[in-house]
């Protein structure tokens, strides 16, 4: 994951947070529905539009063609 773009440690961190430790387990999902359930888990708002966003969503884009991919 620290491959794709705007992906670092942090991001990881926050990801795991809320249980999210695979590229494929963000298959599918919503990009502000994440950052929300991240700043619930930190009990505050720590992440904020528009690179949480980004992030997330290069992160399902990943996720998304890895499983393209394999049903290739």
């Amino acid at each position: 994951m620290l491959a794709v773009r705007l992906c670092g440690e942090r991001v990881l961190m926050r990801l795991e947070s809320i249980g999210v430790v695979r590229l494929a387990d963000l298959r599918g999902r919503d990009p502000w529905e994440l950052m929300h359930e991240i700043n619930l888990e930190a009990g505050r708002p720590i992440w904020r539009a528009p690179i949480a966003v980004a992030a997330l969503q290069n992160l399902i884009d990943a996720a998304d063609a890895m499983r393209a991919r394999a049903d290739a």
